[in-house]
């Protein structure tokens, strides 16, 4: 008999823990506390923003908040430190807990991912907030992410924000704060989370991969990410990677980079024009001009439209090629 394929899950990078499975934690103590004074203060705002870049530990550390609030037992020396056999802990893996809410993105009825959260699924985190916590204690809400919501979906998520019910957090995990509307941010207590250093980053991947933990630049659930889907960024030589596509040389960076990469192809593009798209911004960065910002753009369309529209990988894969050959042409 076959298996049954799982439920692909938007909020998960291909082969690697989910965040909410995720027990070990480095870096971000400072921010760490500041949730957890917060919550045995008696001071808890009802909605916080966990901004910075994808990669860095947000939703981990939500859900690593999400336990104690619900009512795991700390054992330290964190505060968020839990054992993962304790019944709340494992009910939270598992998605059982009755005032646990998570919005992400859902699938279409081709059971691909959406490309963004709609206002239908936004509507069901003010469902939730209207009933009273199950078991007595808080209702935790995590959005993963924010900068996942259309513009309807957003507003809809504003009156949650501007009416807070008593006894509940909402989590606001964040890539991009500046791109989301400010009446969202002015309402939510901010909490940036910023790249680690390169030894923490190697003690989280559990290993000393070099050239991947120079390409995670400081985030750890990236390098782990990357790990995850076969990447060897010391044999693929990707340090030499930006050079390459400065020179005009993306085919071949981009194609031996898809073909090294395990997953489905999907994922697998996902993760090459991902890395095409910090290239890019880098070297917009180093050199200016509009060239750069407009790949990247361009790039950041891409990778949104092949995944919804179930286009063909190669097809995809060559788009990228012709959008970075171009911007390199342009800087000579």
């Amino acid at each position: 008999m076959k298996a049954e394929k799982a439920t692909p899950e938007t909020d998960r990078e291909p082969n690697a823990p989910h965040p909410r499975e995720t027990f070990s934690y480095v870096g971000h103590e400072a921010e760490e506390q500041a949730l957890a004074d917060a919550l045995r203060g008696g001071r808890m705002h009802h909605a916080w923003l966990l901004a910075g870049a994808k990669g860095l530990g947000k939703a981990t550390l939500a859900y690593r908040f999400a336990r104690v609030a619900l009512g795991a037992r700390s054992i330290g020396p964190r505060p968020f430190d839990v054992d993962p056999e304790d019944t709340i802990a494992r009910r939270v893996s598992a998605l059982s807990h009755p005032d646990l809410f998570v919005l992400r993105r859902g699938l279409n009825d081709r059971g691909k991912p959406r490309r963004e959260i709609t206002v239908d699924d936004a509507r069901e985190l003010a469902h939730f907030f209207a009933l009273a916590p199950s078991e007595g204690g808080m209702r935790v809400a995590i959005i993963d992410a924010v900068d996942d919501l259309n513009r309807n979906a957003a507003n809809a998520i504003l009156k949650t924000l501007e009416e807070p019910p008593a006894r509940s957090v909402l989590l606001l995990v964040c890539h991009a704060p500046g791109a989301i509307l400010p009446t969202i941010r002015s309402r939510c207590r901010r909490l940036a989370l910023r790249p680690l250093g390169d030894d923490l980053v190697r003690h989280a991947l559990g290993g000393d991969d070099d050239a991947l933990v120079a390409l995670a630049k400081g985030r750890p659930g990236r390098a782990i990410a990357l790990k995850a889907q076969g990447l060897n960024a010391g044999a693929a030589r990707l340090d030499r990677a930006p050079a390459q596509i400065k020179k005009g040389e993306a085919a071949a960076v981009l194609g031996a980079l898809y073909e090294q990469m395990g997953g489905e192809p999907f994922e697998r593009l996902a993760a090459v024009l991902e890395l095409a798209e910090e290239w890019t911004r880098a070297a917009g960065v180093e050199e200016g001009g509009e060239a750069w910002a407009e790949a990247w753009s361009a790039l950041e369309t891409l990778r949104g439209e092949a995944e919804g529209l179930d286009m063909d990988p190669r097809h995809a894969l060559a788009r990228a090629v012709g959008v970075l050959d171009r911007a390199a042409a342009a800087r000579r």
